[in-house]
């Protein structure tokens, strides 16, 4: 468990490096507030991965605000792949892909990857699908719909 939560921490930390490379305007990148991941999937030759994110947006007389979260693919060892900052409009939905020919440089038959949504905002909630596909034909081979929150835990530095 421990070696869960430090992971966590590490990939919180790296989320934020990585936000704020892809906030440069930003002088300070944004804490997550939420952190939701998907489990692990394989992909092998020929397969993307997809993250699809919808903003449902609200009934009238609600107003309906856009949601802004940082998504990532991760590997089996909980480094980060490829990241990505989106805002989505109500009603909308954004995909964010990992390509196993583009974007992975690996030897190895199949890899294991996850996707997490990290949240700078409690204002609203994304919908996330996870699916694989297959390049060639388009056709989705694996969808997932489960996405479980993960638990922020903020480490304290000490001054000795």
């Amino acid at each position: 468990m421990f070696k869960t939560l430090q992971r966590i921490s590490v990939f919180a930390g790296a989320a934020l490096v990585v936000a704020g490379g892809a906030l440069a305007q930003s002088t300070q990148p944004m804490l997550p507030i939420a952190l939701r991941t998907s489990g692990m999937v394989g992909l092998a030759a020929g397969q993307t991965a997809r993250l699809n994110v919808l903003n449902p947006g609200a009934l009238a007389p609600a107003v309906a605000v856009a949601c802004e979260a940082q998504l990532s693919f991760l590997n089996a060892e909980g480094t980060v792949l490829k990241t990505t900052t989106v805002t989505v409009p109500p009603g909308q939905s954004m995909p964010f892909n990992l390509d196993r020919e583009v974007d992975l440089i690996v030897s190895d038959l199949r890899v294991e990857v996850r996707a997490v949504i990290a949240y700078t905002s409690n204002t609203c909630a994304l919908l996330p699908t996870l699916e694989v596909f297959d390049d060639g034909t388009g056709r989705t081979q694996f969808l997932d719909t489960r996405f479980a929150a993960i638990p922020l835990v903020l480490t304290a530095t000490s001054s000795q």
